[in-house]
């Protein structure tokens, strides 16, 4: 008489083989869009708030400057002409979505900011390019096409988060 079926260890290992196959499949089919765009938004809060750490630790205006076209922006010292350094790489702190390869896709769709600018004073205290201190919230908003973020400054305080 022969037996049909299969042995517990043929059936582990066939176990073992379906879940890799699913976690390759669940790990392949990720929405790395939304990854990135929180990465994005991610590194934005850090660069303001440390514009904004900056501007109280030197006693002098320090901002950001979007350039929304290019899905850039760059981070400075006083006036636009001198640029921040950025303390991860130590040079310019200069970011642009396009040409990083972990923010790919990833844009800057707006800003309610006057110029396109956000400033600190010494205070923390954060300003429009109009040279005004801001009235209401400060919006940028992120986006990976289909999905967005949108990192908040508040007015008076200059507390950064993101929605």
């Amino acid at each position: 008489m022969k037996k049909c079926g299969f042995t517990l260890i043929e059936l582990v290992i066939l176990l073992s083989i379906i879940g890799i196959i699913a976690a390759t499949a669940m790990v392949s089919g990720s929405p790395k869009g939304a990854i990135r765009l929180h990465a994005a938004s991610q590194k934005l809060t850090q660069d303001l708030r440390y514009m904004q750490e900056m501007a109280m630790l030197e006693q002098v205006r320090f901002g950001i400057s979007f350039d929304t076209a290019n899905e850039s922006y760059f981070g400075y010292r006083v006036t636009t002409a001198t640029k921040a350094t950025d303390p991860q790489t130590q040079s310019n702190l200069e970011i642009d979505f396009d040409s990083m390869k972990e923010f790919k896709e990833i844009g800057i769709s707006s800003t309610n900011l006057s110029g396109n600018v956000i400033e600190f004073d010494p205070a923390g205290i954060p300003y429009g390019g109009n040279g005004v201190a801001l009235s209401t919230q400060a919006i940028v908003t992120l986006t990976d096409g289909t999905n967005s973020k949108t990192v908040r400054i508040e007015a008076e305080t200059g507390k950064v988060s993101i929605q």
